[in-house]
């Protein structure tokens, strides 16, 4: 990789900010002809006309205006980190990486009222590629599988069993179901695949006769979406949309839940000793990150189904 011109840099930023060759010596505290040494150069350097002559003055060309743009919010970056850092006050970022529906269902609630407890704390969040976690460079990660990844250390939040959920307006139209082996007959939603479906409907003893069909989403997130639209039954973890199931714009329909033994996890990386702050963050996780229990009120609008069974399936994290 190239390395950048620093040098240059500076005196190119400090020219085009105070228009002036003199001026931006004195800022600098060098010499003016070792400014336009400098401008010169990095014209070379990138074989663009940077600066013109006007009369007795130097100016910027158009492409020169249009590099100061594009180069002059790094430099007030790095003003600040600097004003910040000596002050002892540079922010304390925490990076967090979770699949698209645990991230919007279950992490950002939490994360709001860690920071309105830490408003001194910023807090990134960004998706999880599912299928490379090892690209994964955040400080904290909420991941599904079975808790063994390389570089980082695992502890179990939630289970990944997933149960039938639709919306009422969808039930009101094609319900009631009266049991478990009616479910497959309405208009189902698949995340991924139809495998999660296949399985679910063999444990209610209603396997099905045919290739499933319905609508196939890419994952949890539009999943939760169709749900929401009305466009048929998905299988889902009802941790991950507790809002939903609160205000009554999804119903869990039954007690029986499909799994293959694969749960979300807090991971925190292992290369090095993790910061005091994201050790608080990953406590406060753990202690608000009661997966497992149902929402309030979330029984009462559930489908009468049979005794609860659980299948096993592949299955697509949210």
């Amino acid at each position: 990789m190239e390395r950048l011109p620093v040098g240059a840099l500076r005196c190119f930023e400090a020219f085009a900010r105070l228009g002036d060759i003199a001026q931006a010596a004195r800022e600098l505290g060098v010499t003016p002809s070792a400014v336009s040494h400098q401008l010169r150069g990095l014209e070379e350097l990138l074989g663009v006309r940077l600066t013109e002559r006007r009369g007795r003055r130097l100016a910027l060309t158009q492409e020169g205006r249009r590099y100061f743009e594009a180069v002059s919010p790094a430099f007030i970056l790095l003003q600040r980190a600097t004003q910040q850092i000596r002050r002892n006050r540079l922010p304390r970022r925490v990076t967090i990486s979770a699949l698209p529906l645990v991230a919007n269902g279950w992490l950002l609630p939490r994360v709001g009222r860690f920071m309105a407890r830490h408003p001194d704390v910023e807090i990134q969040i960004q998706y999880a590629r599912y299928r490379n976690y090892s690209s994964d460079a955040a400080d904290l990660s909420l991941r599904f599988g079975v808790g063994d990844w390389p570089g980082y250390t695992s502890e179990r939040l939630f289970s990944g069993e997933a149960f039938p959920v639709a919306s009422p307006a969808f039930i009101a139209r094609h319900g009631p179901f009266g049991s478990d082996r009616n479910i497959g007959r309405a208009p189902l939603i698949h995340d991924g695949s139809t495998e999660q479906w296949a399985s679910w409907l063999d444990g209610a003893g209603a396997p099905p006769s045919a290739p499933l069909r319905g609508i196939v989403c890419e994952d949890g997130l539009l999943t939760r979406t169709a749900m929401l639209t009305g466009l048929g039954i998905a299988l889902t973890r009802p941790v991950l949309i507790e809002e939903e199931l609160r205000a009554g714009l999804l119903v869990q329909l039954s007690e029986q839940g499909v799994t293959d033994g694969q749960d979300y996890y807090l991971c925190v990386r292992a290369d090095q000793e993790p910061l005091p702050i994201i050790r608080q963050l990953a406590a406060w996780l753990r202690a608000t990150g009661d997966g497992d229990a149902a929402p309030p009120g979330a029984a009462s609008r559930r489908h009468p189904a049979s005794a609860r069974r659980t299948g096993t399936t592949g299955q697509r994290p949210a």
